[in-house]
């Protein structure tokens, strides 16, 4: 079986499907469990509607196939919290910015500004 540590990371590199980012760099990764059974992954999404969840989820799946994965895959979009801008590496907002689009920063989120 293939650690879960490692699992988390191949996931972790996983694309968001709209930004070229991981969704560990996104903040986007809640957890990955692995045990003989099951791989269960919980990915927190900034939109429980958005077109590419699919891809997402064939992304995930693909990418724990090929990292080794034999035992069923359960992912889940339903995170115990909901993603929030702040959860994004410094580093993935200010490439954001640097491609025009905008990001929101703890304070600016503290001062009530929309998410």
């Amino acid at each position: 079986m293939v650690s879960q540590q490692h699992l988390t990371e191949v996931v972790g590199a996983v694309h968001d499907p709209h930004l070229p980012f991981g969704l560990a760099e996104m903040g986007m990764l809640e957890r990955v469990i692995a045990s003989p059974e099951v791989v269960q992954v919980v990915v927190n999404v900034p939109c429980h509607h958005c077109p590419g969840l699919q891809i997402l989820r064939d992304d995930i799946e693909t990418a724990l196939r090929t990292a080794g994965v034999t035992q069923p895959i359960r992912i889940s979009f339903q995170g115990r919290e909901a993603w929030q801008p702040v959860s994004m590496t410094p580093e993935v907002r200010a490439a954001m910015r640097t491609m025009g689009i905008q990001t929101v920063t703890s304070r600016s989120i503290e001062e009530g500004a929309p998410v």
